[in-house]
C-alpha cells in the first residue's frame, strides 16, 4: 500500500520535496534523487541516488534490474541505451521488499555529426554539427588550426592536404559540455612531387656513405597507399633497403644503396604509387616514375707509398693496393713525378697488378710523387708524397763561349742538375785547340750560389792567344755542398780576322769636294773609326770619323775645310777593337779655286751641237747616193743580156 500511495502521489504531481518528506515521515528509511525528468546530451554523465538505512537497494531501468546493493548510480558517457525511467526498491533483512520509489526519467539527445568526413583535394566542404535541443550552444575549434571558429558549421572553400586533421564540435548545455570529434580525410590521388633525374650516376670510392635515391609524392588516405619498387621490371623484394614514410603534407620513399656499391646495382628503376581507396576513380589510383641508375666503381686508392733511394739518382717507388672486391682492381697505374713548380719530371704507366717501379731523377731536388689508378669507370689519385733526392755534384750539360772583345770572353754554362745546391764557382781552363799543352792556363770565376740550372760568367784570356782561331775549354763546377764536377772538353772558335783594311780613296773635284774611302774588309768586331790623312809638303791634317760601330764599306768625307791652291796626298786607315789597319795607297788631290776651274760657256755647247748635226746629215746623203748607183748598174746589165 505504501508503494502504490507513493507512486500515486508522485504521479499526481506533488513536488519532489513533498514526496521525499512524506516518504521519510511515513517510513523514515528511504530518500531518492533527483526524482525528476532529465534531458541530457549524448556523451554527458548523470548521477542518481536511492538512499536507505533499512536495507539494501535494487535498481530498475524500464522495469529491468540493472544493479543491486548500490545506493548511487554514476552513469558516464550517456547514450540511448541509458535513456528511460529509473526506479529503486528497499530490500529488508528478512528478504521482503519495502519502499518502491520512482527516481528519474532520463532523455538522451544525440549530436548529429559524422565522425569521418571525406573531401577531394581542391574541392569544398561544409562541416556541420547539430542537436535537437533549443537550449544547447554549439562551438567549433581545432587544436591543429587556430583559425577554425564557428557557431554551427565550418566551411572550407578549397580543400588542401593541410586540412586533413580533426575538428571538434563542442555542445554546451548549462554546465555540461560535450565534445564531438570529426576527422576530415582529404582524398588525394597519387602524385609524384619530386622526380629524380632520368639518369643518375653514382661514383663509388671507399670510404663512402650510404646512398639514397628518393621520390617525394602525395597520396591520401595514407592507410590505403602502397609504394612498390621495380628494377628492370622485376619487383624488389628486399624491403629492408626501401623506406617509405607518409608525413603530414607529403610522402617520401627511398631506395638505399648500401655503402659497398657495386656495378650490379645499375639498372632501370620504376617507382609505382598506388591508392586503393574506393572513392578515388580507378584511372587515378596509380602514378609512377622511371629512371636509370648507373653505378661507377672506381679503383682502390694506392696507399703506403714508400721511396727507396739507391743513390743520388736511382730510386724505387713501392705502394700498396687493397681492393675490397674485384671491381675495385685497377687496370693500370700512372706514376708521375713533378718538380715543385708543377712541371712533370718523370711519368710512366704500369699494369694494375704491379706495385713498384724504378726510375732515375736528378740529385738534390725536391719532388712530388702522384699515383693515379685507372679502371673502366674512372680514376683516383693517391695522396701526394713529397721527398728530396740525395745531393750530388752538379752535372754540366752544355757550355758556350762567346768573345766580348780582344781579350775577354763570356761563358754560358747550363746544368742538367746542380746537385741539390746553387753553383758557387766555375774553374775554366783553356788551351789552343788540338795542342798537347797542359791545362795550366785557368781562371776561377765566382758566381752567385742560386738554385738555378744556368750560370753566366765572364773571363779574360791571355793576350798570346789573341790571334788563335780556336781554343779548347774545360769547365769544372762546384756547388754550395762542395760537390765538384768536371765537364767534357768544349772546342770553341774564337773569330779574330784582325783590323779592317782600306782598298782605295777616291774624290770628286766640285763644290763641295768630297773624298770616298772604300773598305775592302770590315773585320770583326765592328769598325769604330775611319781616319783620312791629307798631306802636303808642309802640313799633315787628320780627318777622323769615330763612333761608327758599323759594317758598311764606304765612308764619305767633306773636303771643304781644305785650303785652295794646295795639292794634297790622301791616305786612310780604319780601326776596331782588334787594332788599327794599314794605310791605303796615296792619291793626289788639287784644291783649285772656283775661278780657275774650266767651265764651258753656253754658246760653245750650241755650236758643238750644230756641227754634229751637219756632219751626220752629209753622211746620210752620201750613203743614199751610193746605194742608188749600185741599183742602176745591176738593172742595166740585165737589159743588155
Amino acid at each position: 500500500g505504501i508503494t502504490i500511495e507513493a507512486r500515486d502521489m508522485f504521479q499526481k504531481g506533488y513536488p519532489t520535496l513533498v514526496f521525499s518528506l512524506w516518504l521519510l515521515g511515513a517510513q523514515g528509511c528511504l530518500k531518492v534523487y533527483p526524482a525528476a525528468s532529465i534531458d541530457q546530451i549524448e556523451g554527458s554523465s548523470v548521477y542518481l541516488s536511492c538512499t536507505t538505512s533499512c536495507g539494501s537497494v535494487i535498481w530498475y531501468i524500464n522495469g529491468k534490474v540493472i544493479a543491486n546493493s548500490v545506493q548511487g548510480l554514476n552513469i558516464l558517457n550517456l547514450n540511448q541505451t541509458w535513456a528511460g525511467i529509473y526506479e529503486c526498491d528497499v530490500k529488508l533483512a528478512n528478504g521482503s521488499l519495502f519502499g518502491h520509489a520512482w527516481v528519474a526519467n532520463i532523455t538522451v539527445h544525440s549530436i548529429n555529426a559524422p565522425e569521418d568526413q571525406y573531401a577531394f583535394i581542391g574541392s569544398s566542404i561544409n562541416l556541420t554539427c547539430s542537436i535537437n535541443m533549443d537550449s544547447a550552444l554549439i562551438n567549433w575549434y581545432s587544436s591543429e588550426d587556430p583559425t577554425v571558429n564557428g557557431s554551427s558549421s565550418v566551411f572550407i572553400s578549397v580543400v588542401s592536404l593541410r586540412d586533413d586533421h580533426s575538428y571538434i564540435c563542442a555542445v554546451v548545455l548549462a554546465t555540461t559540455s560535450v565534445l564531438k570529434t570529426i576527422h576530415l580525410h582529404v582524398i588525394a590521388p597519387p602524385k609524384i612531387c619530386y622526380i629524380p633525374p632520368p639518369k643518375i650516376v653514382i661514383t663509388s670510392n671507399r670510404p663512402n656513405n650510404t646512398k639514397y635515391i628518393s621520390v617525394i609524392f602525395s597520396s591520401r588516405p595514407a592507410n590505403s597507399t602502397t609504394v612498390v619498387w621495380y628494377k628492370n621490371r622485376v619487383r624488389l623484394l628486399d624491403v629492408a633497403n626501401i623506406t617509405t614514410t607518409l608525413g603530414a603534407l607529403e610522402g617520401n620513399t627511398s631506395l638505399m644503396i648500401p655503402q659497398l656499391i657495386k656495378r650490379e646495382d645499375s639498372g632501370f628503376y620504376t617507382v609505382v604509387i598506388e591508392n586503393s581507396f574506393n572513392k578515388i576513380p580507378a584511372i587515378m589510383r596509380s602514378s609512377n616514375i622511371s629512371f636509370e641508375l648507373k653505378v661507377k666503381v672506381l679503383p682502390a686508392t694506392p696507399t703506403n707509398i714508400t721511396i727507396y733511394q739507391l743513390d743520388s739518382v736511382q730510386l724505387t717507388i713501392e705502394w700498396n693496393l687493397h681492393p675490397e672486391f674485384p671491381e675495385e682492381n685497377a687496370s693500370n697505374l700512372t706514376v708521375q713525378v713533378q718538380y715543385q713548380n708543377g712541371h712533370v719530371a718523370y711519368q710512366t704507366t704500369v699494369p694494375g697488378n704491379i706495385a713498384q717501379t724504378s726510375l732515375a731523377l736528378f740529385p738534390g731536388i725536391d719532388y712530388t710523387i702522384n699515383l693515379i689508378a685507372y679502371n673502366i669507370d674512372g680514376y683516383v689519385v693517391a695522396r701526394p708524397t713529397q721527398f728530396t733526392t740525395l745531393p750530388a755534384a752538379p752535372f754540366i750539360y752544355s757550355a758556350t763561349i762567346q768573345r766580348r772583345n780582344i781579350t775577354a770572353v763570356s761563358v754560358f754554362v747550363d746544368f742538367a742538375y746542380n746537385g741539390g745546391a746553387g753553383v758557387t764557382n766555375l774553374n775554366i781552363s783553356y788551351r789552343p785547340a788540338g795542342s798537347r799543352l797542359d791545362w795550366s792556363l785557368s781562371i776561377i770565376v765566382n758566381v752567385t750560389a742560386v738554385a738555378t740550372f744556368s750560370v753566366h760568367a765572364g773571363m779574360e784570356i791571355a793576350q798570346q792567344y789573341g790571334s788563335i782561331g780556336q781554343l779548347e775549354f774545360k769547365i769544372a763546377a762546384v756547388n754550395a755542398l762542395f760537390f765538384w764536377s768536371i765537364s767534357r772538353v768544349f772546342n770553341e772558335t774564337i773569330d779574330l780576322p784582325g783590323p779592317p783594311c782600306v782598298a782605295q780613296v777616291t774624290y770628286w773635284n766640285g763644290r763641295p769636294s768630297i773624298a770616298v774611302v772604300q773598305l775592302s774588309e770590315t773585320g770583326s768586331p765592328p769598325i769604330i773609326q775611319v781616319v783620312l790623312v791629307a798631306m802636303t809638303p808642309n802640313d799633315r791634317r787628320f780627318l777622323n770619323k769615330s763612333g761608327l760601330y758599323m759594317h758598311g764599306d764606304q765612308i764619305v768625307f767633306n773636303l771643304s775645310s781644305l785650303a785652295d791652291h794646295d795639292v794634297y796626298a790622301f791616305a786612310a786607315y780604319a780601326s776596331n777593337y782588334a787594332g788599327d789597319g794599314p794605310y791605303s795607297a796615296q792619291v793626289t788631290y788639287s784644291a783649285l779655286p772656283a775661278s780657275q776651274q774650266k767651265i764651258f760657256p753656253l754658246w760653245s755647247i750650241v755650236m758643238l751641237a750644230l756641227v754634229g748635226t751637219l756632219v751626220c746629215s752629209c753622211f746620210i746623203i752620201l750613203v743614199t747616193c751610193c746605194w742608188k748607183a749600185h741599183l742602176q748598174g745591176l738593172f742595166t746589165g740585165q737589159l743588155m743580156e
